[in-house]
């Protein structure tokens, strides 16, 4: 099953790979690691599909249709309640979106008092929606159900709440359990998004073929249908509604139900209010699932597919350790498309592999925040250093040759259709280049995909620092949180740092959730 997969936290990634034969060196005795490499052809439409989803216009926010309603960046607009009535009642629902002054205080919250926090949120929006409104869809069910989650867990798919409550859907132990979703000492099924969304859906549907409502239903979400069966009786039973109930049920439902209309307004007029996405980047990243049919670790894996522990925590966040859990029952791992290619390549000596332990290193490039990851294994030999350079991607735009890419990229035209196995100069909008370019100035190099074009045409006026220019000495210096960071991004951006020395740094805890704005300590 190929999924398009977000930047959970947020960074929606797309590894671009250049994958090398790798040596490890043991001394005397040292064992070489020969991986072939994937079909190159396939790679390429792989790339063209990603580079076509990515700027599907029912995913990715317009930046134009902000600007063009004339507000400006500080405007709050506010609106009287006849027409938020009237708004509520213009979407196409069958949930009964009810004005009063309770919604009206969470309406006045999120679009005033929590302006930047819904910001956030759209952007978040952006890569999560899609794959809630399928499930959605696919069971026949109200698009606004999505709001469920914004309400539960902003859209973190790491959260947890002080009752244990986990992940994008804020599901408890005993609920994930009885919804089939796995938790055991290996894996926590309610940190997945796609598993936690199919089964917060699925709670959601048994509540309504309960109550046949829908507040009522979204209601027992946060309570249970206890506490809401046990409201039903005090206010006389019968069919009642929730608003006939308020009184009767736990403080916070009676809050969290016009707090889930808020949240359906506040996302729906939000342009209105001038509330506009904290970014208005998007990248389709095509995932797939390879089966591991044999215990194994995080580190075994690694060379094989080219990707960090680190990485592969990040596309499967259910692994609450190390392990990959195959044995008996096969364990579906998710991987980029680029590793899906290289474990298919190279599944047969990954197991046999584990017959017979070898030394496995991986050498890495840091992961800016904003852009595709540009990763390389590269070639470790005894006594040798990591090679300095790196491959990074860009996306054609239109109107580029490959003359001017040259040009921003400091390298030729040869060398642009070698390292993509051109046989002429004829390039397409959204085709995906791979290009080679020095270590120390990657990061550099894979924002120029994301300029304007006069913006690199000036690239070519510019001198570029010299890749052997001699670096500052390290010091510790404050980093303040942006939207979407983590422990893990942080890290890749800045690799003097590891999540474990930022953690004893700023005495953070292993689930503990970064907060936008705070301040941590960093080496640079």
């Amino acid at each position: 099953m190929t999924m398009h997969m977000p930047d959970m936290k947020v960074f929606v990634c797309c590894s671009l790979m250049a994958i090398a034969s790798v040596a490890w060196g043991n001394g005397p005795d040292s064992t070489s690691l020969e991986l072939s490499l994937p079909d190159e052809e396939v790679n390429r439409m792989d790339s063209l599909i990603e580079s076509w989803f990515s700027d599907n216009p029912a995913i990715r926010f317009a930046e134009e249709e902000y600007r063009s309603l004339g507000f400006a960046a500080t405007d709050t607009p506010r609106y009287n309640p006849d027409e938020i009535t009237r708004r509520l009642d213009a979407i196409e629902t069958p949930i009964p979106l009810t004005y009063n002054s309770t919604v009206q205080s969470f309406i006045d919250l999120y679009t005033e008092r929590r302006r930047s926090k819904v910001s956030e949120m759209l952007t978040l929006g952006q890569f999560y929606f899609p794959m809630i409104e399928e499930e959605l869809d696919r069971r026949g069910l109200p698009m606004e159900l999505k709001y469920v989650a914004v309400i539960e867990s902003a859209l973190n798919t790491h959260a947890v709440s002080k009752a244990g409550a986990t992940g994008l859907w804020q599901l408890m132990y005993g609920t994930g359990k009885l919804l089939g979703l796995r938790i055991d000492s290996y894996v926590d099924e309610r940190r997945d998004p796609y598993l936690a969304t199919e089964a917060g859906i699925e709670y959601l549907s048994r509540m309504y073929d309960i109550y046949g409502d829908w507040l009522l239903s979204i209601a027992a979400y946060n309570c249970g249908p206890g506490n809401v069966n046990k409201a039903l009786r005090k206010a006389g039973g019968g069919n009642k509604t929730f608003w006939d109930i308020w009184a009767y049920l736990p403080r916070e439902t009676r809050s969290y139900v016009p707090i889930f209309i808020a949240a359906t307004y506040t996302f729906e007029y939000h342009r209105e209010h001038n509330i506009l996405p904290a970014e208005f980047t998007y990248h389709y990243d095509m995932v797939d699932t390879v089966m591991v049919t044999r215990k194994m670790t995080l580190d075994q894996i690694g060379p094989y597919v080219g990707m960090t522990v680190d990485e592969l925590k990040y596309y499967n966040p259910c692994l609450k350790t190390n392990t990959v859990p195959g044995g008996n029952t096969p364990y579906s791992l998710r991987l980029p498309n680029e590793a899906v290619a290289m474990w298919i390549t190279n599944e047969e000596q990954l197991y046999a592999s584990l017959e017979t332990p070898v030394k496995q290193e991986t050498a890495t490039v840091s992961r800016s925040e904003k852009e595709p990851v540009a990763a390389v294994t590269t070639a470790v030999a005894e006594k040798k250093e990591v090679a300095s350079t790196v491959t990074v991607s860009y996306v054609v735009k239109k109107n580029d040759n490959l003359g001017y890419i040259s040009q921003w990229f400091n390298c030729s035209v040869s060398d642009l259709k070698k390292w993509n196995h051109l046989s002429s100069t004829k390039i397409m909008p959204g085709q995906k280049l791979k290009i080679v370019v020095p270590a120390d100035q990657q990061e550099h190099y894979a924002s120029v995909t994301h300029m304007s074009f006069s913006d690199k045409q000036k690239l070519s006026d510019m001198q570029m620092v010299q890749s052997g220019e001699q670096k500052k000495e390290s010091e510790v210096v404050y980093y303040t949180i942006k939207p979407g960071d983590s422990l893990w991004s942080i890290s890749k951006k800045y690799p003097e740092n590891t999540i474990a020395t930022l953690q004893e740094m700023n005495q953070i805890g292993q689930n503990e959730t970064l907060k936008v704005g705070s301040k941590i300590k960093i080496v640079k």
